[in-house]
């Protein structure tokens, strides 16, 4: 009886409401309707993880004024007689106090009424962000419309790609920024940065490497030249030379070859390798400077031993390729780097460690032994930010175009092999291979070139126009890039090979590891390029650059190296 009761006084009550037609108005679409349909700024905003954000280039001599302008699309209106705009602006500045002699931070707050513009002063040499909101009151409706906004300065140079390229017989450091959707390019990036110095420091270069540390700051841009000697440039400060050897003690011949990078920056877990062309090679970890190996070490191999031709770094060894005496060899990479850039300048590293023959037996490989063959390329597969299990990879051709993937294990012999005992005999490693049925990079084995940012080993290597993904699994190959006709592609590059991998949501990296630098020529011209692919190595449609020109319209010459820059660490709101 009491259910029944229930049940009836539920249905009077939910009736009750369903009658009342009291004073009220249901029309929703009567409720705060906007007529500002869209809202877009000049010059271009882009979304970063604060919101909208437009950059400025910082003035470097002058102060500079920078005009921000709303472009707002209206359904009742084509111009802005209905609307009335108030800017609200806050930025802090640092000013000495002149009592204590001490920093302090004043926030500086104002409010402006323009019609559609804003005008914001930027002092130069002087970081300052601009928060801004911009409220707009339409007043044949009586409503408001909010929007808010960053306008901060922009480093010169910051994330960009630099490139060398050859214009009569001289070599030119030039650049090229995408900012938004808009791209800023320089034939000559140093002349830019130091408009009253006429002189080109990069007449000689051949080659470009960059090393980005956090701590002291290092935005290293490396440039070898080919007298064997090299510089290490302030990338965010207008190109600024640090005064020291980028390599100690190098020999007349060295002109550098291949600049290789492996690990975790993040974790300070990174080690860099440089060959180069005369067979040397030399050691590096996270400053952009490098260190010769253990050639007085006792019972060391010498340089003069050994003509290194590919090579690659473990969590314990550098390991390398012996071409004048078909072996591998090695060396601990446990030597000690300063942190300070001051003791690099007041006692260079040297390395105690000893190179060492690494012993491999490749009987077991009948005809596929590397020996007489020649070594092109080595890499670890490495996928996170330690690799203790990473094994030594290389890919050798053959005189027939045949190519080659070894792999090394290393090997616990009690210490010997792996403790630094130069009279082990024991194998070092041992090694297994097979033949890359599908694999054809052509003459041009300078651009092969591995990314651990992809779940599966794939190898990108350029061929003719094109750039071809290949998959050292299976040997499926894919072409992420054809370059415009007439072009032939030159070099390829990602923007960055640090292992802090696979584009997760807390990386000090973003999504860097997922574009691709492209360098390509046409006769006596070049131009470059960048593609985005996807974590599964798939291109990005939504984003492209190529650019074969300056903003002034002067076309490149040919081009021979490129390098990103990044600074670090790499966010989105970092652009």
């Amino acid at each position: 009886m009491k259910k029944i009761i229930y049940v009836a006084m539920s249905a009077l009550l939910l009736t009750s409401c369903y009658e009342d037609k009291g004073n009220y108005d249901y029309r929703f679409d009567s409720m705060n309707k906007v007529d500002i349909e869209n809202i877009a700024y000049s010059p271009e905003a882009y979304e970063g993880m604060s919101g909208k954000v437009i950059e400025v280039q910082m003035p470097l001599t002058e102060d500079k004024v920078q005009r921000v302008e709303a472009k707002l699309s209206q359904s009742l209106a084509a111009n802005y007689d209905n609307l009335d705009f108030s800017w609200y602006t806050s930025y802090t500045v640092i000013k000495r106090n002149p009592m204590t002699g001490r920093e302090e931070t004043e926030n500086v707050r104002d409010t402006l009424h323009t019609n559609g513009y804003l005008d914001l002063d930027f002092p130069a040499n002087t970081n300052r962000e601009y928060a801004i909101i911009m409220e707009v009151k339409d007043r044949t409706t009586d409503l408001d419309y909010y929007a808010k906004l960053n306008v901060k300065t922009r480093l010169l140079f910051k994330n960009s790609l630099f490139f060398l390229h050859q214009k009569g017989g001289e070599t030119f450091l030039g650049n090229v920024e995408k900012i938004g959707t808009m791209l800023e390019s320089r034939s000559n990036a140093y002349k830019t940065a130091k408009p009253t110095i006429t002189d080109n420091p990069f007449a000689d270069a051949v080659k470009l490497g960059y090393a980005s540390f956090p701590y002291p700051k290092v935005d290293g841009l490396m440039v070898f030249r080919s007298n064997g000697r090299g510089n290490v440039y302030d990338v965010f400060n207008a190109l600024a030379t640090y005064n020291l050897p980028l390599v100690p003690a190098v020999s007349s011949s060295f002109v550098a070859s291949r600049v290789i990078s492996v690990g975790n920056m993040a974790t300070g877990n990174i080690f860099r390798c440089l060959l180069s062309r005369d067979g040397q090679f030399y050691m590096g970890k996270w400053a952009p400077y490098y260190t010769v190996p253990g050639e007085d070490a006792e019972e060391s191999l010498q340089s003069g031993d050994y003509r290194v031709t590919a090579a690659t770094v473990t969590e314990s060894y550098y390991v390398l390729w012996d071409a004048k005496n078909n072996r591998f060899i090695y060396q601990s990479n446990g030597d000690w780097f300063p942190y300070q850039l001051n003791d690099y300048a007041q006692n260079p590293p040297h390395s105690s460690q000893p190179v060492m023959d690494a012993k491999v037996d490749f009987s077991s490989l009948g005809t596929m032994s590397p020996v007489g063959k020649t070594a092109v390329y080595g890499f670890i597969s490495s996928h996170s930010d330690f690799f203790p299990d990473a094994k030594p990879q290389f890919i050798f051709k053959d005189a027939d175009n045949n190519f080659y993937l070894y792999e090394l294990t290393p090997v616990d012999a009690g210490g010997k092999s792996r403790g630094g005992d130069a009279g082990a005999s024991e194998s070092a490693f041992t090694i297994t291979g097979k033949k890359l049925t599908d694999f054809h990079p052509g003459s041009n084995l300078a651009s092969i070139t591995y990314n651990p940012w992809f779940s599966t080993n794939y190898i990108f290597y350029a061929k003719d126009d094109n750039v071809i993904r290949h998959n050292l699994s299976n040997g499926d190959e894919q072409v992420v890039y054809t370059a415009p006709e007439g072009y032939t592609v030159s070099v390829i590059k990602f923007r960055t090979e640090d292992a802090e991998s696979n584009s997760t949501m807390s990386s000090n990296l973003g999504d860097l590891g997922l574009y691709l630098s492209i360098g390509m020529n046409k006769d006596n011209n070049g131009a470059v390029a960048e593609i985005k692919l996807t974590t599964s190595a798939d291109v990005d449609e939504s984003f492209s650059v190529f650019c074969d020109k300056d903003s002034e319209g002067n076309a490149f010459g040919r081009i021979l190296d490129l390098q990103f820059a990044h600074v670090y660490p790499f966010s989105k709101d970092s652009n």
